[in-house]
């Protein structure tokens, strides 16, 4: 995980951003687990010295690790209560291309429900690996981007440092850079990935008829190598054949 701390000297107001960098083989549940806490230790002011664990841990701080940790085991609690489709399961254990579209077909994942399914996949003997990929828009001169920026619910633009492109250019840069994010699943040679661009969850791609937002499927049964898959998802514009597509709700721009 990345953090990053931005001042606004003007204002005072300090912006704290967290990326989940690419990451290969974790357990998910650890993985989600330390992130949360870490997060919440940050976020709730234990100083950075006392995160390193190599100076004394204060009371205050203390209590504010209990915390953390209690909210994750609640928030765990939650997704292990959620419910899986059970296709969607199977499908971890089926290694045919054929079943394995067929048992996708129709389901609708939100959320909670891939969390829930990645702890399922975890309890099951799966590691979890993410694989991320950037491209922006194509003309934006990058030297002239504000160290941060933020577009709110009303449409305004809330910058963190100097820039000279106007709210419309800084806009459109987020709205048209080129985003994957994909998550691995192995077990031994036994692999699943799930896969979604930004332009699938901002409504840009059809699906259904509609901008729907969806993953993306595949697995070693697809015949593609793992590594040729990752080179793929690194690139600008991948190339693996028509995938079975997952529907996702509650999460992205949703068709009207």
């Amino acid at each position: 995980m990345i953090r990053s701390e931005i001042y606004n000297k003007n204002t005072g107001e300090k912006l704290i951003m967290f990326e989940d960098d690419d990451f290969e083989f974790e357990k998910p549940v650890k993985h989600y687990g330390d992130t949360f806490i870490v997060k919440q230790m940050v976020l709730n002011g234990i100083p950075d010295e006392e995160m390193t664990g190599n100076n004394n841990i204060s009371d205050a701080s203390r209590k504010i690790f209990i915390e953390a940790a209690k909210n994750w085991q609640l928030m765990l609690a939650k997704f292990k209560a959620t419910a899986v489709p059970r296709n969607l399961l199977k499908v971890l254990d089926n290694n045919k291309k054929s079943e394995q579209e067929a048992l996708l077909k129709g389901l609708n994942l939100t959320p909670d429900v891939l969390m829930a399914f990645l702890i399922k996949a975890d309890e099951a003997g799966f590691t979890l690996s993410q694989y991320t990929s950037e491209f922006s828009q194509k003309g934006v001169d990058l030297s002239k981007m504000p160290l941060a920026y933020e577009v709110m619910k009303d449409g305004t633009v809330k910058v963190f440092g100097e820039t000279k492109l106007s709210d419309g250019q800084l806009k459109q840069a987020i709205k048209h850079r080129k985003v994957k994010v994909a998550k691995f699943l192995d077990k031994g040679e036994n692999w699943h990935c799930f896969f979604v661009t930004y332009q699938s969850l901002n409504g840009e791609e059809t699906w259904l008829g509609q901008p729907q937002p969806h993953y993306h499927y595949l697995s070693n049964a697809f015949g593609i190598s793992r590594e040729e898959v990752i080179a793929q998802l690194k690139s600008e514009k991948y190339k693996l054949g028509n995938l079975p597509h997952i529907k996702l709700d509650e999460y992205g721009k949703q068709p009207d």
